[in-house]
């Protein structure tokens, strides 16, 4: 089994696998476009939090827009009694309206709305602090940066929150982040499909942790669609958001359906999955890397923590990878 990895440089130690919680917020809307994953079960969302726990997945990243509030209830009902097993992330930053399910593009960064947010958030989790809290939006202004650090600081001495870190592939933003700051971590988009990432270098320099969302390609590395596949309109998959890279209209992009081909090989070496195969490759890039699959079931969690079992694919693997990627 895979060690506990530490959270940038932080005192909090995180299992190298983590539990991606945006599925379980069940359906919501971004600007009138569907941002969930369509309907879930609440008590199997449960089940499969309780059984990533007893597996070794301590490791929990949420945000207080999935399902508008829904996946943090989800959270904090499952951890009840089990708290102090579990390291929590959960973001802010994105407005939203939880009556209607509505997510909004405007961002709010003020330091009174992140201490309301933040405030929201430690309710809905049924707890008393945050393990490491994000910045949701991508694209925050420079000139707003060190007021954003400020609160995130006087909310880490209050003791509301122990880290704090950002979610964005902006490098250029992260670097003047990771300078200015006293961060954790960066959170960004990370897997064999995308191939090299400058962000992860840029966590490595600054020793922040990489945390890596998207690392089965929003599940297109779980090997299970075809060019056959119609995702059903309430999916984000199916939706026409611009930064749905993977998916167009509802069906896998031909071009990545390809590439997963010409991998599968070396992913599914030693009787690895593809989906342990797919997080192997992300562990093999760096030490600093924690891939965050989206998980909503017992199956789906089973099989990723396995993938700690595997552990990393070797650097000559890792190399054939990069030749074939050429």
């Amino acid at each position: 089994m895979m060690q506990k990895r530490r959270l940038g440089k932080s005192e909090i130690e995180v299992s190298p696998l983590g539990f991606g919680c945006w599925a379980i917020g069940g359906p919501f809307w971004l600007d009138g476009l569907p941002d969930g994953w369509g309907e879930v079960d609440d008590r199997e969302s449960i089940r499969a939090i309780e059984r990533a726990l007893t597996l070794g997945i301590q490791f929990f990243d949420t945000a207080d827009v999935y399902g508008t509030g829904h996946s943090e209830e989800v959270l904090g009902q499952a951890l009840k009694g089990r708290r102090h097993e579990a390291v929590i992330a959960t973001k802010f930053g994105f407005t939203y309206d939880t009556a209607s399910r509505n997510v909004f593009t405007k961002v709010d960064v003020t330091p009174s709305y992140i201490r309301s947010a933040c405030e929201a958030s430690l309710k809905r989790l049924a707890t008393d602090y945050i393990d490491l809290y994000q910045i949701h939006a991508g694209g925050v202004p420079f000139e707003q940066l060190d007021s954003v650090i400020d609160t995130l600081e006087q909310l880490e001495r209050k003791g509301w929150i122990r880290a704090y870190g950002w979610s964005t592939d902006d490098t250029e933003r992260a670097e003047a982040f990771a300078k200015r700051s006293s961060a954790a971590s960066i959170q960004h988009p990370f897997n064999v499909l995308i191939g090299e990432s400058d962000m992860v270098d840029l966590c490595e320099k600054y020793k922040l942790s990489s945390v890596n969302n998207s690392p089965l390609a929003m599940g297109l590395l779980s090997g299970k669609f075809n060019p056959a596949t119609q995702l059903p309109a309430d999916d984000v998959r199916g939706s026409r958001h611009e930064w749905v890279l993977y998916f167009q209209n509802g069906k896998p992009k031909a071009e990545y359906l390809a590439m997963l081909e010409s991998l599968r090989e070396i992913l599914t070496s030693g009787q690895r999955s593809l989906v342990q195969g797919a997080l192997a490759w992300i562990w093999g890039k760096s030490g600093c890397t924690i891939p965050i699959p989206g998980l909503k079931t017992v199956k789906q969690v089973e099989e990723a923590a396995k993938a700690m079992e595997f552990g990393p694919l070797t650097p000559a693997q890792l190399k054939e990878i990069d030749e074939i990627r050429r």
